[in-house]
């Protein structure tokens, strides 16, 4: 990945080994293939992930996310990140889902100013043929992902440090990634 380090989100919120080979084939889906973490601390972040799953499973029945419960949880998060970065260095390329501006800007606070959002946006349709073949045309798995992607917004100008990448079907991964490139200037 360009000499990023990877941390897919997703992990943390699962208590697994955030650190996704880059050449894997499907990152998404890779995480659930992760080894599960151990030690001290994780009987909390079970905790903190129960909450949030709570939250998650109240907006893939149609609510709105719970302000509170998901900066209580993007914090811990975002502690998590810090303390990985002191710890290997480098630059990274944290992947992750972050619903609005208020929540990317509360993100912020914690990581600092110099942190830049890509956003990937697709059309409905489009991401709805991406979700069916990642998850193998599993239409409950289709329904619940499609329920979280409609409260996700775009970057808007006033949005510091994030940049909107808009994703066809067409598109490799490597057609993606020189798209990301490029809005960043690198």
């Amino acid at each position: 990945m360009h000499g990023y380090v990877y941390y897919e989100g997703g992990c943390f919120g699962s208590c697994r080994n955030p650190y996704i080979p880059p050449d894997v084939q499907n990152p998404s889906l890779a995480q659930f293939l992760q080894k599960p973490l151990i030690g001290e601390g994780l009987e909390e972040r079970r905790e903190l992930c129960k909450r949030a799953n709570e939250m998650f499973g109240e907006m893939m029945a149609g609510g709105d996310y719970d302000k509170g419960k998901a900066e209580e949880y993007y914090e811990k998060m975002c502690e998590d990140i810090k303390r990985e970065r002191k710890r290997i260095g480098g630059d990274w390329s944290i992947a992750g889902v972050t619903f609005g501006q208020d929540l990317r800007n509360f993100i912020r606070s914690k990581l600092g100013p110099d942190l830049v959002f890509v956003v990937l946006n697709m059309e409905m349709e489009d991401l709805k043929e991406r979700i069916r073949i990642r998850h193998s045309r599993e239409e409950g798995t289709v329904d619940i992902l499609m329920s979280i992607s409609r409260l996700c917004e775009a970057a808007t100008e006033d949005d510091d440090n994030a940049v909107n990448v808009m994703i066809t079907n067409e598109m490799s991964k490597e057609d993606v990634i020189s798209k990301i490139l490029e809005k960043l200037n690198l």
